[in-house]
């Protein structure tokens, strides 16, 4: 049998934490579902609300658990759609709250279906029981509802009066009630901690898919990353191949005219005048292709060792990979360092340097960093030198124009002073 809306007040309360954060009127709850109100509090989560229904003497008759969403700007759900009121009137018995066994739907105990996944489960454990929280709300009244008064406080003796107890006279009947309703109250509470446990259980399950997942992803990145140092690794090779072919081929042009200079120079000494002077002219030629050969020599070793250096750079990055993607990267490290490897780089002002295995990564991490310390030189001077090494001009400027005028260069970094090395005679000392 429903409930009579004449009998009964409807409330509709809120629940966080350990206490009932709000108190609301049915109808103002209505007027919330059709837009008419926000909850800023709520903003973006899930609420946890329980409908109630309150009979005219202050006894609560029906509760409905159920979760209600509110959107980023505090609004309720629109697509919120539980016949709270329904379910109210339906479902199973619930705890005698003070009025005789309550009406009771909750995720655990719920008499219509297709709607157990809106409702939740209260907690009934000894100093967080739910159902106390909203009783205590009832008769706290901050909605103002009118509640009866009894007719009568004189007390009358009834079959199930303490008094009665006492002298031992409750009814079989009455024991039988009593007992039915603990049970029915011991299931309820099975219910709901089984309830409980599979939701925990779901979503410790649902958080390890999601670790897992992002694991594999995580992997599957490192794998593809190694996949393209190695191609970089490859073509550097091929590069360095053809480099050093060049490099070998020029070397043996330039010996070839050393070796032409000098029977220049064995012919000149026996040679006439006239002869002295073609021959000499033939030197200047041999010599001038001479330079220009060892000019181009030196230009690929530059670029030799500059293509070397990067294709460490890329060994070092795949080492690097496969030591944060496992154990076997380590292996390779301490391989490396048992092995007593021996890492070689060119940087100008400090020439070939050696690193251990040990070293290696600091280079990797910052180049610059690691060369100035060998030069015992900041990295700001190292690399104030480096743009004067390249481009021996002066660096003075004014109203956004510079000199430029050719400075004497300095090969030593150590040696090298910002503001005095890189200007010239004129604008030495000068500030900026």
């Amino acid at each position: 049998m429903g409930f009579k809306r004449s009998d009964t007040f409807e409330a509709v309360f809120f629940i966080e934490g350990q206490q009932v954060s709000k108190h609301m009127l049915f109808s103002e709850f209505e007027a919330l579902l059709d837009g008419l109100g926000a909850l800023p509090d709520y903003a973006d989560q899930e609420a946890k609300a329980v409908y109630t229904v309150i009979g005219k003497d202050g006894k609560i008759k029906s509760l409905v658990f159920f979760i209600l969403y509110f959107d980023e700007d505090g609004k309720a759900d629109a697509s919120w759609n539980v016949p709270v009121e329904r379910l109210a009137e339906v479902s199973g018995s619930g705890p005698d709250l003070g009025g005789g066994p309550i009406k009771l739907a909750c995720r655990g105990q719920c008499s219509i279906n297709w709607h157990l996944n809106d409702l939740w489960d209260p907690d009934m454990t000894p100093g967080s029981n739910d159902f106390l929280k909203i009783k205590k709300a009832v008769e706290l009244n901050k909605l103002r509802f009118q509640f009866e008064s009894p007719e009568s406080d004189i007390p009358v003796l009834a079959p199930s009066d303490p008094v009665l107890d006492e002298l031992g006279l409750e009814t079989d009947l009455e024991k039988r009630t009593k007992l039915a309703r603990l049970l029915k109250e011991q299931r309820l509470r099975i219910r709901t901690l089984e309830s409980s446990r599979e939701q925990s259980v779901d979503f410790s399950d649902r958080e390890q898919k999601i670790i897992l997942h992002a694991y594999k992803n995580e992997i599957q990145e490192l794998k593809q990353k190694n996949e393209q140092l190695k191609l970089i690794n490859e073509k550097l090779k091929a590069q360095l191949g053809q480099r050093n072919d060049q490099f070998l081929r020029l070397k043996d042009q330039v010996s070839n005219q050393s070796e032409l200079v000098a029977k220049l120079e064995l012919k000149l000494k026996s040679a006439s005048a006239g002869e002295k002077e073609r021959l000499e002219r033939q030197k200047m030629e041999a010599e001038l292709v001479l330079l220009q050969e060892q000019l181009d020599r030196k230009v690929l070793d530059l670029a030799f060792r500059e293509e070397r250096e990067e294709q460490l750079r890329a060994e070092l990055e795949e080492l690097s990979e496969s030591r944060q993607a496992g154990d076997a990267g380590e292996d390779v490290f301490k391989r490396l360092k048992a092995l007593d490897v021996v890492y070689v780089a060119y940087h100008p002002g400090a020439g070939h340097i050696t690193m251990t295995a040990n070293e290696i990564q600091s280079y990797v991490d910052n180049p610059n960093a690691f060369v100035a310390a060998k030069c015992f030189v900041t990295e700001e001077q190292y690399t104030a030198w480096l743009k004067h090494f390249d481009e021996p001009k002066c660096q003075y400027h004014k109203d956004g124009l510079v000199c430029t005028k050719t400075v004497e260069k300095v090969s030593a970094p150590s040696d090298f002073q910002v503001g005095v090395s890189d200007r010239c005679e004129s604008h030495k000392g000068y500030a900026s």
